[in-house]
């Protein structure tokens, strides 16, 4: 056999082992993308059983009020499907569901909010820019003083300018309500809301409402 028929077997040979290297690296790469992709469909399956579930215990509770109560004449959400993190307010009986506790109105005795803001600094940037109104004059100058080396350093000599750029400065808002009631193992109630100044405003709006009634 002579070494041209060897060496082409032999590349035969590495050819076919390169080949069959590729084909199963292939293979395996389908394989741990299909693996992968049934990972995930089980994760949407199971995240979509665990919601069906939440949902169901949510509404069973919620429908326990309801029917308890009549319908609400307020609700206040801070979490969705959580029941422990609404206020809901029946008016005709005069009951109020705070945060999971199912209290009478009376119970509520004040309600304030604090702002524990902080202030971001504006960045600030700098830009330099070369002056060319005079630059053409200077190089002019430049040429006539010192010939053709002149006019290169007068044309240098161009003045730079750095602006400063700042941008306003910002106030980080981080609100909390605090809700006083009539209990002496948990008087305080806090809500925090961090920027959320709108329902901030709600919130004690409404209690403000719920103390005056109690008022009468």
């Amino acid at each position: 056999m002579s070494g041209w028929t060897i060496l082409g077997w032999i590349l035969v040979v590495f050819f076919v082992a390169v080949g069959i290297a590729l084909i199963w690296a292939y293979d395996e790469n389908q394989k741990k993308q299909e693996n992968r992709k049934q990972i995930r469909e089980k994760a949407v399956i199971r995240k979509m059983a665990e919601k069906e579930a939440k949902i169901s215990i949510y509404n069973t509770s919620r429908n326990d009020l309801i029917s308890k109560y009549g319908e609400p004449d307020k609700t206040i959400i801070f979490e969705e499907l959580n029941l422990q993190k609404e206020i809901i307010v029946f008016g005709k009986v005069n009951r109020i569901w705070l945060l999971g506790k199912d209290l009478p109105m009376s119970d509520v005795l004040s309600c304030s909010f604090n702002d524990n803001q902080r202030i971001e600094k504006g960045s600030v940037s700098y830009e330099t820019k070369t002056s060319t109104g005079n630059m053409a004059k200077r190089a002019i100058i430049g040429g006539v003083l010192t010939g053709g080396v002149g006019a290169v350093v007068g044309g240098a000599t161009a003045r730079k300018e750095t602006s400063v750029k700042q941008e306003n400065d910002k106030v980080i808002h981080d609100y909390t309500v605090i809700i006083n009631i009539n209990s002496l193992s948990e008087p305080i109630l806090k809500i925090p809301l961090e920027a959320d100044g709108a329902k901030v405003n709600e919130i004690v709006g409404l209690m403000n409402v719920i103390i005056n009634r109690n008022k009468e």
